[in-house]
């Protein structure tokens, strides 16, 4: 059952938005993670991931694609965005990281599978 939403933004230079958790974190405490949340009663995946990424960056995404479920995660690829970014109160850091940098971050569950889906559809 999908409980979440996510949008892997990735900028002009091919590098995607990372976003480190709080250290108060429920889920994945002090990991970097893509932009995203919980989907609210009423609405559907596209319009939590949407939301959540607007809320937690400032970034309006347009036209994001699907990429497919991952555990209890509906993910999205985003290519087009306006806004610069400036996190929220659940996070501590951000970042843009090429792919080859991915790995030498502390990476929430899932994001991985999420990047490689996006590189195999890309």
């Amino acid at each position: 059952m999908i409980q979440g939403a996510i949008i892997l933004v990735v900028n002009g230079d091919g590098q995607m938005l990372l976003l480190q958790r709080h250290a108060s974190a429920k889920f994945a405490p002090r990991q970097w993670g893509f932009p995203g949340g919980k989907i609210e009663e009423g609405e559907t995946a596209l319009e939590a991931a949407l939301r959540e990424t607007e809320e937690e960056t400032t970034l309006i995404v347009k036209d994001p694609q699907p990429l497919g479920q991952f555990s209890a995660v509906e993910a999205y690829l985003g290519e087009e965005y306006t806004g610069t970014v400036e996190i929220d109160f659940e996070h501590t850091d951000w970042v843009w990281v090429a792919p080859e940098n991915l790995t030498k971050y502390d990476l929430a569950p899932n994001v991985m599978d999420i990047y490689e889906k996006a590189m195999k559809n890309g």
